[in-house]
């Protein structure tokens, strides 16, 4: 691993800077006052163990899965801790969608927080889960593309519009993926839901903002006009009229939900009289076929702007400081 350490120093300059500067949103406190978990010295998880070649095989024919308890509670209290401080504290690109769109609650979404946090960055380099994704994609390498925080505070109406993500990012391949471990108890219907077999499609479709608009402060979607955009269907009309399979489920903490990058997903906010939280945290992973794309209407415009710039040209694979492959041996 000192090689993916190594790339971690070359990327956490570019962040430090930037952190100074951050804005400080409120944030629930922790249940106990006890010190963080030290993240170095958990047991990380065994792929294999967790993940079967029936596993693999769904996966590549649905393109997403749930894989019960593989993260423990030692994991998942050292990853709520993180989520708290990352709360209080957001990174650069962090978007607040419920109070941009003018609604109640609080729908939180940051991104890199793997660069400034001890516990995510320990959960990217160390725990398994890009072995996991890497098995999952029948990939040798696990590129840690970004990490993904996504917060909805009892209450919050905010829905995440379906959309698969692969349209908002600057990659060509087919091995691109995620993993979304549940920190909090979450049932099927308050969850992400993922349209069974929709990766196969590879839409490119024109992607907007979560809080409802074209762009937000943090991510731009710039020179879009005149390019050429797949349809996004009414996934809503298709599912009624029985045309489309919705792949959802009750998740515990510590399971994972397994997706490509390319399946159609999105969740509805949750009930007004709910009482729980859905934090999830999610980490995206690129396999030995992606290299950098470079063209309009993705994230590149807004990363670049907070200071994370890969350095990549188009047609690269997609390994550099930014993107390090944690299954690299130590050298």
């Amino acid at each position: 691993m000192i090689a993916v350490h190594r790339a971690v120093r070359l990327a956490l300059p570019r962040c430090r800077a930037l952190l100074r500067s951050a804005s400080v949103v409120p944030a629930r406190s922790p249940a106990s006052a006890r010190a963080p978990l030290p993240t170095a010295s958990l047991a990380p998880v065994d792929a294999s163990a967790v993940l079967s070649e029936a596993d693999v095989e769904r996966f590549a024919a649905d393109g997403a899965i749930v894989v019960r308890n593989v993260f423990g509670t030692e994991w998942v209290e050292a990853l709520r801790d993180a989520v708290e401080a990352n709360m209080a504290s957001p990174g650069p690109l962090c978007d607040e969608h419920a109070s941009a769109a003018g609604v109640a609650g609080r729908f939180h979404d940051d991104q890199f927080l793997w660069l400034r946090h001890e516990a995510f960055r320990e959960y990217v380099t160390r725990s398994g889960a890009g072995a996991i994704a890497a098995r999952a994609m029948r990939s040798r390498s696990a590129h840690i593309f970004y990490d993904q925080l996504l917060v909805k505070e009892p209450g919050t109406s905010t829905p995440t519009p379906w959309h698969n993500d692969t349209s908002y990012w600057h990659l060509a391949g087919g091995q691109i993926c995620s993993l979304w471990v549940a920190l909090d108890t979450v049932p099927a219907d308050s969850g992400v839901a993922y349209v069974k077999g929709s990766h196969a499609w590879k839409l490119n479709h024109r992607v907007t903002n979560f809080s409802g608009d074209a762009h937000s402060a943090k991510n731009t979607y710039d020179g879009v006009d005149g390019a050429a955009f797949d349809e996004l269907p009414d996934v809503d009309a298709k599912v009624r009229a029985g045309e489309y399979e919705l792949l959802k489920w009750d998740m515990e903490p510590g399971d994972v939900i397994l997706f490509y990058s390319a399946a159609i997903h999105g969740a509805p906010g949750l009930p007004p009289n709910s009482t729980r939280r859905r934090r999830g945290y999610a980490t995206r992973w690129c396999g030995d076929d992606v290299t950098y794309e470079q063209r309009p209407g993705t994230m590149a415009t807004g990363w670049r702007a907070a200071g994370y710039d890969c350095g990549l040209r188009h047609g690269d694979p997609i390994g550099c400081a930014l993107h390090p492959n944690v299954l690299a041996p130590d050298r």
